[in-house]
């Protein structure tokens, strides 16, 4: 009888542990029992995450994971979005899908990472002109008129100030082939509501007074008052629609900036002609020296950067004068020095 039991005993044994062997088998092994769960583990990427919010079924590498409030999520180096790599580990349902119990954002590891991508990285300053109304902002940015991919993986950096339209940043990323930018680290560098009121932008030059550099420039969307007390660096030339301008100035009630200084910081390929004449001053802005003259029926656009050299005499209507400068399409010139003649 004794061991007619035994044999019995294991006999149930076995049949009990059964269906816990098979449950171990996973997820992937679709035979499984009904109603099991067993302990699963994988690392996969996010392939789309719920509309709300990060509470409700993911999909990481084509499975289905249940994400509740209990459970804990880990993103210590960036946030949760599509693309990103995670660690799940959680309970496997009988359909293959995954309560999660634990959730941790993964590095992607890309090898060589660091000796490949600094050949290719590049650095850009700008004003942030938009961004995505999303956790963490992850999605497409506009800075300085140049689109900005803000992923997972990106190091966000806002010890001067949030992240907001407005902000000027520093971005370091790859470049694609479009122009864009794949971005791995960003930098908040001023915040538009300081105290002092400063302000960068970084930009395209879309529009330009009709004569002359005074007046009202469009950088990158945004109004730029430039006046005669603005430095203008013309070292790479005349600017011109299409350039890269760098700005500094006072951000103003309505958004736009008056210019403290402005640096052409790529060539347009057309510098402007450089011409040089001597005549007559026949008048001169009604405040200071800065502004438009009339030298011999020539428009003269003076700007901060000119260079005025008046040891033989001073500038008044009828002195005779020299003028160097830059010759602008409306056949007017910014000049870059003027000097007294005899």
């Amino acid at each position: 009888m004794k061991r007619i039991c035994s044999g019995t005993l294991a006999l149930a044994a076995i049949m009990f542990f059964a269906p816990a062997r098979l449950a171990l088998a996973g997820p992937d092994d679709h035979g499984g029992g009904h109603g099991g769960e067993a302990e699963v583990e994988f690392t996969g990427t996010i392939q789309s995450l719920p509309p709300g919010g990060l509470i409700g079924d993911w999909r990481v590498s084509d499975r289905i994971v249940h994400v509740s409030a209990a459970t804990k999520l880990e993103a210590e180096e960036g946030t949760f979005a599509v693309g990103a790599t995670v660690k799940v580990e959680g309970q496997a349902r009988s359909d293959g899908s995954v309560d999660a119990e634990e959730i941790e954002l993964r590095e992607a590891e890309d090898g060589d990472d660091d000796d490949d991508d600094d050949d290719n990285q590049v650095e850009f300053k700008g004003t942030i002109q938009s961004l995505p109304s999303t956790v963490g902002f992850i999605g497409d940015w506009v800075v300085g008129g140049k689109t900005i991919h803000v992923s997972a993986s990106t190091k966000i950096e806002a010890e001067h100030g949030p992240v907001m339209v407005g902000a000027f940043v520093e971005i370091h990323g790859t470049p694609r082939a479009d122009g864009s930018i794949d971005a791995s680290k960003i930098e908040v560098e001023s915040n538009p509501q300081g105290d002092d009121g400063r302000v960068e932008l970084q930009g395209t030059i879309q529009h330009l007074p009709t004569s002359g550099l005074i007046g009202d420039w469009i950088v990158s969307g945004k109004t730029v008052h430039v006046t005669s007390s603005t430095k203008i660096d013309l070292e790479h030339g005349m600017p011109a629609v299409g350039d890269t301008v760098e700005v500094k100035g006072t951000l103003q009630p309505d958004g736009s900036i008056t210019a403290i200084r402005i640096e052409v910081e790529s060539e347009h390929g057309d510098e402007g002609e450089h011409t040089g004449f001597k005549g007559s001053i026949q008048s001169l802005p009604p405040s200071g020296l800065m502004g438009d003259w009339m030298v011999s029926g020539r428009m003269v656009h003076v700007v901060s950067s000119t260079k005025l050299k008046g040891g033989h005499g001073s500038f008044a209507v009828g002195t005779r004068v020299k003028v160097n400068g830059l010759l602008m399409a409306d056949g007017s010139t910014v000049a870059t020095k003027i000097k007294v003649k005899n």
